[in-house]
């Protein structure tokens, strides 16, 4: 079949099913006089295989869109039609933003949740820029630029074919590349002044906390004189404080403040209390208000331990992505609900993830008591996992990851559920490359957040080799004894030798390369394909004995910091990547959250309970 019948043919489809979004609104009155506005109406999208639009320049305002395809926004592409499952290529997105948004006495911006993967964006047909990460929300500045007497063009142009020197930097990418937009796309319209980063350190301190805070404000050139700072505690009238100071205009200033608290509850898995800091700046008649909820908590080591509020924490945890069955990344939010307490009832009390997680879902870990690892999307770069040997390592990699890593504290620097930021996933960091770009993004991330722990995971192998952990606040790295390499595991029987034993002398020789630091097993785990039983590996049954028998070696060693199972759920590999099914079967669950064998073993592992959720039917997608 050409080309060509195959784009009429998805359009065809795509038409069966219009689904037609609704006028946004004129924008909203809050308080604080800060509004926002999700674009998410009237969004329609275009298929570009042979990289046809930039050449024919379909951003133009008088190109004819009028044959796109409507669509839901944010939604990963690859759920519009079965035959888009998988797509790595471009694809074109286009809406109208209301004139009524429109504003010319205050200041506005885009701002785009997450695209994947490279983005470049116009509006009226002016562009706008372009943005090389597909997994942390980027933004620009269109105050004056929105007409207010027509309807206003939006236009993005998303690529999302993986290349060695964008992230996740290696030639084989375990998982899919969901294009197109995946988060919300706002508009935001603040005062001239307004509060542009907000930064909040809440430590405990004998009964009460101490809170440190750090309030960037921005102003326009044109803007000079006083503002008034207020920053609160909402219900707890004695930490609130208020201050003047000088706009200097034409830049951002940041004004640190503390705050106290003199009864306090700390924040931590077994009791995830939130508070919540209001700040406001008033110039004028104009204000801006910012709300973040924080917790109180602390975060360290001592020697082998890690000390959450002083005292030893043991990862009983999990390792997640972010997709869901058939709805990709984006699933109702009652069933990330229900899959996270699910997850808590197992008694998993850790979460970690590959590459920076939405917002919504670090709030219910700040909300439901997880705490988390969260990580630079560099993910087995320099290693030739591919067997092709196309493979590119340099330094030049940190023009990619060292943003990344910026955007990603940035962004969520007061999750309490946030504990450990993690430079790298199996990456090769035992070369010289290697070793300097770990001590470089390390040292960075220190600088920007001196509270959580900084490490980076290396891939099974001898820690000792990996010299920037010399830097890092802790070893972490993954065990797959029995799994994988000359002695791998079939049977049951084999599993005392070939996994528990082999994991505990992999653990001796870990533990002895650095004696002052703490280790944590960041990933163990091992394949069940659902519906599978019997005495052999890839079973259901191998599985639950599989990471039982792992996970007694993490225990029979008290200088270990815990383990983190791989994986929570099973998960669709890339088209690229398909070894023995379309999907990875290390999880606890399957893809679309139905228990295995392997759930109840997890359960018994860390002391908590299955409880069997209510069944429900998935869309009928690929």
């Amino acid at each position: 079949m050409n080309l060509r019948l195959v784009c009429a043919c998805l359009a065809a489809c795509f038409a069966c099913t219009e689904i037609r979004g609704q006028e946004q609104p004129a924008s909203p009155v809050v308080p604080g006089g800060r509004t926002t506005v999700t674009i998410s109406a009237n969004w329609r999208f275009q298929l570009d295989v042979s990289d046809l639009g930039d050449k024919e320049q379909w951003q133009r305002p008088a190109f004819d869109r009028s044959s796109w395809t409507r669509v839901n926004v944010p939604k990963a592409w690859d759920l519009y039609d079965e035959a888009l499952w998988g797509y790595e290529g471009i694809g074109w997105y286009s809406t109208q933003i209301d004139r009524r948004l429109a504003r010319t006495d205050q200041v506005q911006r885009l701002k785009f949740g997450r695209v994947n993967y490279h983005s470049k964006v116009w509006l009226n047909g002016e562009f706008l820029g372009e943005n090389l990460n597909g997994y942390l929300p980027f933004e620009f500045d269109v105050t004056g630029k929105l007409k207010r007497d027509a309807p206003n063009l939006l236009v993005l142009r998303v690529d999302n074919r993986p290349r060695l020197t964008w992230l996740p930097a290696a030639k084989q990418i375990e998982w899919i590349q969901y294009g197109g937009i995946l988060q919300p796309i706002s508009l935001e319209t603040t005062a001239q002044v307004y509060i542009s980063g907000l930064t909040i350190d809440a430590k405990p301190e004998g009964r009460g906390a101490s809170i440190s805070c750090a309030v960037e404000v921005t102003s326009p050139p044109a803007t000079a004189g006083e503002f008034r700072l207020r920053l609160a505690v909402s219900g707890q009238p004695k930490a609130t404080k208020s201050i003047t100071l000088q706009a200097s205009g034409g830049g951002k200033s940041i004004a640190k403040i503390a705050l106290a608290l003199e009864q306090a509850s700390l924040w931590s898995p077994d009791h995830p209390f939130l508070y919540s800091l209001v700040a406001t700046i008033r110039t004028g008649k104009s204000s801006d208000t910012v709300t973040s909820p924080f917790g109180v908590r602390k975060i360290e080591t001592r020697g082998r331990q890690i000390l959450l509020n002083g005292q030893p924490f043991r990862a009983k945890g999990v390792n997640r992505y972010d997709e869901y069955g058939k709805f990709g990344p984006n699933p109702p939010r009652k069933l990330l609900i229900e899959d996270l307490r699910r997850m808590k009832n197992a008694g998993v009390n850790f979460v970690r993830v590959h590459y920076p997680q939405s917002p919504e879902i670090i709030a219910l870990y700040d909300e439901m008591g997880f705490v988390m690892s969260e990580e630079v999307p560099l993910n087995w770069w320099g290693n030739n996992f591919s067997g092709k040997g196309e493979e590119v390592q340099s330094e030049d990699i940190l023009q990619q990851a060292m943003p990344a890593l910026e955007a990603m504290v940035q962004r969520d620097k007061n999750h309490p559920a946030v504990i450990i930021w993690s430079m790298c996933n199996e990456s090769q960091t035992a070369n010289e490359a290697g070793i300097s770009v770990m001590r470089k993004l390390i040292r960075r991330a220190k600088e920007l957040d001196p509270t959580r722990l900084v490490t980076f995971v290396t891939a099974p192998g001898e820690v000792k080799d990996h010299k920037a952990f010399e830097d890092a606040d802790l070893v972490a790295t993954n065990m797959y004894a029995g799994q994988f390499g000359r002695h791998v595991a079939h049977h049951i029987g084999e599993l005392g030798e070939l996994v528990t034993a082999a994991s505990k002398e992999y653990l001796r020789r870990q533990l002895a390369a650095f004696p002052d630091k703490p280790l944590l097993v960041t990933e163990y785990g091992s394949r069940g394909v659902p519906g599978i039983h019997g005495d052999i590996d890839y079973s259901e049954d191998f599985q639950a004995e599989f990471i039982q028998a792992a996970w007694k070696a993490i225990q029979d060693y008290e200088e270990v910091s815990g383990g983190v199972l791989w994986c929570w759920a099973d998960y669709y590999h890339r088209r690229a990547l398909i070894q023995y099914a379309v999907f990875g079967p290390y999880g606890a669950v399957t893809v679309d959250r139905r228990p295995k064998a392997a759930l109840r073993a997890l359960a018994k592992m860390y002391g908590g309970r299955v409880i069997e959720p209510e069944i429900r039917e998935q869309p009928a997608q690929p």
